[in-house]
C-alpha cells in the first residue's frame, strides 16, 4: 500500500497515475484519505494529550495522598479522562478503517516507462526469441496425446477431485520432476537460496502480501474452519518471510526460490484445452522473489527476467517477451514483463511467466524494512517471478517437440533429470 503522507505530498501524481491505470473513479478515494487523515490527526494528538494529563494528575494525587491532603477533585478528573480517551478512540477507529479501505484500493505508482493502454491488447512486443518451425504433420491436443501415451488420466481426476485436477503417469510425471529440479539447479547458480515454504497462510498474512485484496477469496482455498489458507504460489510465503523484521543493507539483495505445489480455484478456460495441463487447480511451480534497497530494485527486474528467458532458451522454445501496459497491469506493480511462449498447434504466444517489481508496495503491508546507507529505515523492495510453472512448460514442450509418431523428444537440457531418456513414447 501507499503511504499517507506520499497520498497528501503526491496527490496530483496518484491521480495522474489512476487515470493512465483507466482507474480514474479511485480519484475521489484519494481525497477522502486526506480528508479522513485530517480528522484523524488531531484525534490522535488529543488522545495523546489526555494520556500524558492522566498521568500528571495521577502523581499529583499520589503526592497530595502521601502529604495527607485532599485529592477527590483531581482524582474525579483523574476518573474522567479514561471515557473521554475511549470516546475519541472510537472516532479515531471509525476513521482509521475508512482510511484503511480506501488505502488498499489504491494500487502502486507505476515506472514512468509502463506502456500506457487500456488492455492486455494494448500489452507491448519488447523482443522475440527463437524461430518457429513449420510442421508437416497435424498436432494432436496436447491432453489426448498424453492420454494415447498412457501418460495421464484426466477422467479419473475429475471424478476423484474434480475439473483442473490430473493424474500424471511415468515420463509426464518425471518430466514435471524434471522441470523443476533443472528450474532450482538453474537459479541455484544464480546465487538464489532455496527455501521450503509453508504451504498454508493466515488471513491477516494472506490480506497484506496481496495488499488486502478481497478478490483473493475467489482465487485461493480456505480451510474449512481454519484460519488458514492454500498458497496460489510461493511468492506469498517468501515474501512474508521478513514481515514485521528489518534487514541489513549487507543482506540485500536477498534472492530466495522455492518449488512448491500452487492452489488456485479460479483458472478459467476461455481459448485452451479444458481437458489438460494449462490451466490447473493444482500445478507445480519454481518461483524467485528478491528483496532490493530501493536503489537497485528495477536493475534485479530486468536481471530476474534475463534468468527465466535464459531457462526458455535453453530448453529451446521459442517466445516473446511483452510489457505489461497500464490497465493490464496488477495493483501492487510498479512494473512487469511477462513471456508468452509460441504454442505450435495453437498457433499463438500465451503466457508462460511473470516478473515484476512491487517496490515498496507490499514491503509497507507487511512491515519489512531495511537500514540505507544512513542507517535510516526504508521499506525493502519486494520482486517476483516465475522460473517455470511446470504444467505449461509441459504442455509447450509437448507441442513443441511432439513427433510424427506419436512421442515427444525430450529437451536436451533435461535428458539427464529423466535418467538419459531422449524420447518419451506409450507407456
Amino acid at each position: 500500500m501507499l503511504s499517507i503522507k506520499f497520498i497528501k505530498d503526491q496527490d496530483k501524481k496518484i491521480k495522474a497515475d489512476l487515470k493512465k491505470r483507466f482507474q480514474e473513479d479511485k480519484s475521489k478515494l484519494v481525497d477522502e484519505i486526506i480528508v479522513a487523515y485530517d480528522k484523524w490527526l488531531p484525534l490522535k494528538k488529543d488522545v495523546e494529550a489526555l494520556r500524558h494529563k492522566r498521568n500528571v494528575l495521577s502523581q499529583e494525587v499520589n503526592q497530595l495522598k502521601k502529604a495527607g491532603k485532599d485529592a477527590s477533585s483531581k482524582l474525579k478528573e483523574v476518573k474522567a479522562i479514561p471515557g473521554k480517551i475511549a470516546a475519541l478512540e472510537v472516532k479515531q477507529k471509525n476513521l482509521q478503517e475508512q482510511m484503511d479501505n480506501n488505502l488498499l484500493q489504491i494500487p502502486n505508482i507505476m515506472h514512468p516507462k509502463v506502456p500506457t493502454g487500456k488492455d492486455e491488447t494494448k500489452n507491448k512486443v519488447l523482443r522475440k526469441w527463437g524461430v518457429i518451425k513449420k510442421v508437416d504433420f497435424k498436432l494432436v491436443n496436447h491432453g489426448e496425446l498424453v492420454e494415447n501415451l498412457g501418460l495421464a488420466d484426466f477422467d479419473a481426476a475429475r471424478k476423484n477431485s474434480g475439473h483442473g485436477f490430473n493424474y500424471l503417469f511415468g515420463d509426464l510425471a518425471l518430466l514435471d520432476f524434471a522441470l523443476q529440479k533443472y528450474g532450482l539447479d538453474f537459479l541455484l547458480k544464480k546465487g538464489f537460496t532455496p527455501v521450503i515454504p509453508p504451504m498454508l497462510l493466515r488471513h491477516k498474512t494472506l490480506l497484506s502480501v496481496l495488499n488486502g485484496l478481497e478478490d483473493f477469496k475467489d482465487v485461493v482455498y480456505k480451510i474449512e474452519d481454519e484460519d488458514a489458507f492454500l498458497i496460489g504460489t510461493a511468492e506469498h510465503p517468501l515474501a512474508s518471510l521478513f514481515a514485521n523484521k528489518t534487514l541489513s543493507l549487507e543482506q540485500l539483495p536477498l534472492k530466495l526460490c522455492a518449488v512448491t505445489p500452487c492452489f488456485r480455484k479460479e483458472i478459467g478456460s476461455t481459448g485452451v484445452d479444458t481437458k489438460g495441463l494449462f490451466r490447473m487447480h493444482q500445478f507445480n511451480k519454481v518461483e524467485q522473489v528478491i528483496f532490493s534497497s530501493a536503489e537497485d530494485s528495477f536493475k534485479h527486474l530486468e536481471e530476474m527476467q534475463l534468468i527465466t528467458e535464459k531457462f526458455f532458451q535453453s530448453l529451446k522454445i521459442p517466445y516473446r517477451v511483452v510489457e505489461i501496459c497500464s490497465g493490464d497491469l496488477g495493483a501492487k506493480f510498479a512494473r512487469q514483463y511477462d513471456i508468452e511462449a509460441w504454442f505450435p498447434r495453437q498457433k499463438a504466444y500465451r503466457e508462460v511467466t511473470s516478473a515484476g517489481n512491487c517496490t515498496d508496495f507490499q514491503a509497507r503491508a507487511l512491515n519489512t524494512k531495511y537500514l540505507d546507507k544512513k542507517n535510516e529505515k526504508q521499506f525493502v523492495h519486494i520482486l517476483n517471478n516465475t522460473m517455470v510453472a511446470t504444467s505449461r512448460a509441459m504442455v509447450v514442450i509437448l507441442e513443441t517437440y511432439q513427433q510424427k509418431d506419436g512421442s515427444i523428444k525430450v529437451p536436451t537440457v533435461l535428458q539427464k533429470y529423466m535418467g538419459g531418456l531422449k524420447k518419451i513414447g506409450k507407456r
